[in-house]
């Protein structure tokens, strides 16, 4: 396959997208994937707002997608399929059926932003953590050198009042 052709067939990947539903994205933690045949959608947006159903086709030419069911009649009683812009859906189930996809459904997100933010979080808290055991350290050993201090001071207070008690 020449590469201008690879090229284009991933723009049209690209562009044939949509968002995923929220338990999706937390179980593939990706916030959209490529529309399929046998996918469950939802339309959020439009006229035929909705409505549900699976991905009967699919058009990379217009980049939108026949819900199975919504069919249009025309004039002549022809019964016809509505298509619908993939902007305008979200998907709720995915086809797993291909083991390809779910390998690059199940692949690392490219962006590890909130993974990066999570992780920053649990190191200052981390961080945090440490001070505060590290101050409790301190504090108990200021204590305990203040105590030595005080005995110190009474063992030389002692030893004084036995030497002016002795002379």
């Amino acid at each position: 396959m020449k590469p201008t052709k690879v090229r284009f067939m991933q723009l049209l990947n690209k562009q044939i997208c949509a968002p995923i539903s929220k338990d999706l994205r937390k179980k593939y933690s990706r916030r959209s994937a490529r529309i399929m045949v046998d996918d469950a959608v939802k339309v959020i947006r439009g006229e035929y707002k909705g409505i549900t159903g699976k991905v009967s086709k699919i058009s990379t030419e217009t980049n939108s997608i026949a819900i199975e069911g919504n069919k249009k009649e025309k004039l002549k009683g022809d019964k016809v399929d509505v298509y619908i812009h993939v902007t305008n859906v979200i998907i709720t189930a995915l086809n797993t059926e291909d083991k390809w996809r779910l390998k690059i459904l199940e692949k690392k997100p490219k962006s590890n932003i909130k993974s990066m933010k999570e992780a920053a979080k649990k190191k200052e808290s981390k961080k945090e953590e440490i001070k505060k055991k590290e101050s409790k350290k301190e504090e108990i050993k200021k204590k305990e050198s203040k105590k030595e201090e005080i005995k110190k001071k009474d063992t030389l207070k002692h030893v004084d009042k036995k030497k002016n008690g002795d002379k």
